[in-house]
């Protein structure tokens, strides 16, 4: 658990140091810390469903050239983190371990302002944090979030086939899926990058035990419950943290459509799309990570100027 995963093609950022903390409910937590000489400011990087520290190292280099400290943590369940047994109440848990990576580890290595970017799964947990008042980020950007997991009826559908096959002792049962996108580049819908899509799968073949393949029927009622809450009237009441949510424009794995509906149920959630972007906006070629990171910028400024 702590150690990075190394390849050649994917080379480990200089001062980087890995850590393991306890969450408040006992588990174990691995995580990368990325220091930037001169730092103006420290990230916190959420990975999404199924990823893990190492894949974002070419972010945190982004990060850092931007004087900005780097923090990422493996969810529970994912990377060298630990896995769990039990799914009720998973995303509350995640917000959890969040909160407490940022207040404890990185409180305790880096400075603020704190600052949080999030990619798909990833946004759910920050946004229930930030949902309960939360003030301790600046500023978040959440990048293709997975508000809503399935596009039209497929939430009510496969939200109670889920919850079927839960009560029928399923829980840790995988469902089918018809391929994994991060091991062919040919037809996936993550990025439209070769290189970057290569990297991810040598990560994963050089450390088989961290690929994760499928979710459960557990992890998937989990997730439906969790995005029909935060659709709940008024559950965006305390949030005080600005927000930008940004899109993927030729997004096919999550509902992006219903971002825009999340953006308005706020006024501090903004919206913007990445035009003809998969899913993996980081992971993208360059001609959509380009606009992707002007945004970034342009958001993340006011917090690092001190103008707020």
């Amino acid at each position: 658990m702590n150690r990075f995963i190394e390849i050649d093609e994917n080379p480990v950022p200089r001062d980087a140091s890995v850590v393991t903390f306890q969450a408040p409910d006992g588990a174990r937590l691995r995580a990368g810390l990325f220091p930037a000489p001169g730092a103006r400011g420290t990230v916190i990087v959420a990975p999404g469903w199924a990823e893990f520290t190492e894949k974002y190292f070419e972010v945190v280099d982004a990060l850092r050239d931007r004087g900005l400290n780097v923090a990422i943590m493996d969810w529970r369940g994912q990377g060298l983190s630990t896995r769990p047994d039990k799914w009720a109440g998973y995303f509350e848990t995640l917000a959890s371990d969040l909160k407490a990576f940022r207040d404890g580890p990185v409180a305790a290595r880096f400075g603020g302002p704190y600052l949080l970017l999030t990619h798909s799964m990833g946004g759910l947990p920050a946004l229930l944090l930030l949902a309960s008042g939360d003030e301790g980020f600046s500023r978040a950007v959440l990048t293709a979030p997975m508000t809503r997991l399935f596009n039209g009826a497929g939430n009510a559908v496969y939200g109670a086939v889920a919850a079927t096959a839960c009560m029928a002792g399923g829980e840790n049962a995988k469902v089918f899926r018809r391929l994994d996108d991060s091991k062919a580049f040919e037809g996936n819908v993550l990025t439209k990058d070769p290189s970057r899509h290569e990297r991810f799968r040598l990560l994963q073949e050089a450390e088989p035990d961290i690929a994760l393949f499928a979710p459960t029927y557990g992890w998937v009622r989990e997730a439906v419950r969790t995005s029909k809450r935060i659709h709940e009237a008024g559950f965006f009441d305390r949030l005080k943290t600005p927000v930008k949510v940004i899109s993927a424009g030729d997004e096919q794995v999550i509902d992006g459509a219903d971002h825009a509906a999340i953006a308005a149920m706020s006024e501090h959630i903004d919206h913007v799309t990445v035009d003809g972007a998969f899913h993996e906006i980081m992971m993208e070629r360059d001609e959509y990570r380009k606009p992707f990171w002007n945004h970034v910028d342009a958001f993340f400024a006011p917090a690092l100027n001190g103008a707020e």
